[in-house]
C-alpha cells in the first residue's frame, strides 16, 4: 500500500490528524498535487502512445507555480510505501 492510497483511505481521519498536528498540513498539499499529476498522466494517456512523465511533471508544476524537483519529490513520496 502506497503512502497516497493511505492517506485517501484515512478519509475525514485525514483532517482531524491535521487539526491535532499529528500530520504536517502541507501533506494535504502534496495530495492535491499528486492527484492532478495523475490526473494529466491520465489525460495525456489518450493522447499519446509513450507519455514522458517529465512532460507531465513540468504542465502540474507550472499549474501549481511550484519547482519540477517539488513535484518529483512529491511523486516519489507518494509512491513510496
Amino acid at each position: 500500500m502506497t503512502r497516497y492510497e493511505t492517506i485517501t483511505a484515512l478519509g475525514d481521519n485525514f483532517i482531524k490528524l491535521m487539526g491535532k498536528s499529528l500530520v504536517p498540513v502541507h501533506l494535504l498539499d502534496w495530495k492535491v498535487y499528486y492527484e492532478a499529476y495523475l490526473k494529466e498522466l491520465e489525460c495525456q494517456k489518450k493522447y499519446f502512445k509513450k507519455v514522458r512523465k517529465t512532460a507531465v511533471v513540468a504542465t502540474v508544476a507550472d499549474n501549481y507555480n511550484i519547482s519540477e524537483r517539488s513535484m518529483f519529490n512529491v511523486i516519489a513520496f507518494m509512491e513510496g510505501c
